[in-house]
Formats: structure tokens, sequence, C-alpha cells
């Protein structure tokens, strides 16, 4: 692949890596009222998960950025 094309790719991956949590802060019941209904842990739960497919975003990101770099002979 072409430079530019890693780089969009890296982007958006990151992008949508951010829109995760932005849709989960709108979908995700606050923790006061999801421990008010009994549903603390499940809430750390799927916090945990939207976390995780985060952090893999940018790791991803990271890696296709760094991936460009030239390799010494």
């Amino acid at each position: 692949m072409n430079r530019v094309a890693v780089l969009i790719t890296a982007f958006v991956v990151v992008a949508i890596g951010l829109a995760n949590v932005v849709l989960g802060r709108s979908l995700i019941m606050p923790l006061a009222l999801a421990t008010e209904r009994g549903a603390g842990v499940p809430w750390y739960l799927v916090w945990g998960m939207v976390l995780i497919t985060l952090f893999s975003a940018i790791a991803l990101g990271g890696f296709l950025v760094s991936s460009l770099r030239q390799s010494r002979p």
C-alpha cells in the first residue's frame, strides 16, 4: 500500500475508536443509575470493553504509522 492510504487508514481506525467512546457515553447509563438498578458490575465490564477497543484502535493506528518508516538496509 502507498503511504497516503496507510495514513488514512490509521486515522480512520483511531477515529472509529474515539467514536466508540462517544457512543458509549451516549448509550451507556451513568454509574449512579446503574448501581441503583443493581447493574454496577456489568457497567464496569461494558466500559472495560469500550476502553479495550479504544486502546486496540490506538495500537493498530500506531502500528500502521510505524510501518511507514523506511527499513535500514
